[in-house]
């Protein structure tokens, strides 16, 4: 009888050292949770930092820019050069733009008394009514007169392809 109270002892110490192993494995897990959430939240506030310093940065050579375009120091003359190429695109294309928007085609036509008013579209697809398959259909067949109207003993069937 005393070996079935040393493999109880065994067994009541191991189950105890399992248990404590197993607490002691979730507490590491739940710091280490609580790092890795730490780590994430401090990255987010790092990257915001960097964000607000860059805008920063970009105003403050939007406002050097400003007050030095007619004199550039020699270092700066070439961005200079490439900000002012980038404004003259910007206006070209703003220009073109609002002939557009007017329905004036400049390349086309000079003396045009036609004007064009635009919406905003909208990118939901529900809004704007879609045509079923048998009014394409319709619409397709009824739109060339020229070409008679096909017939199911017209069609050809496919050749059948071999199962692989």
């Amino acid at each position: 009888m005393a070996d079935f109270n040393e493999i109880k002892d065994v067994v009541k110490n191991t189950l105890g050292a399992v248990a404590e192993k197993t607490r002691s494995f979730a507490g590491k897990a739940t710091d280490k949770a609580k790092d890795v959430t730490r780590v994430a939240k401090l990255n987010m506030e790092l990257n915001s930092e960097k964000d607000s310093m860059q805008k920063t940065f970009a105003e403050i050579g939007k406002l050097y820019y400003e007050t030095t375009k007619d004199l550039p120091d020699r270092f700066f003359v070439q961005l200079f050069d490439e900000v002012a190429l980038t404004i003259e695109n910007i206006d070209k294309l703003k220009a073109e733009i609002d002939e557009v928007k007017t329905g004036i085609d400049p390349k086309t036509c000079k003396d045009c008394d036609i004007e064009v008013e635009f919406e905003d579209l909208s990118s939901d697809e529900s809004a704007a009514p879609q045509a079923s398959d048998d009014e394409l259909i319709k619409e397709t067949s009824n739109s060339s007169d020229d070409e008679p109207e096909a017939t199911p003993e017209d069609e050809q069937p496919l050749p059948e392809q071999p199962a692989e």
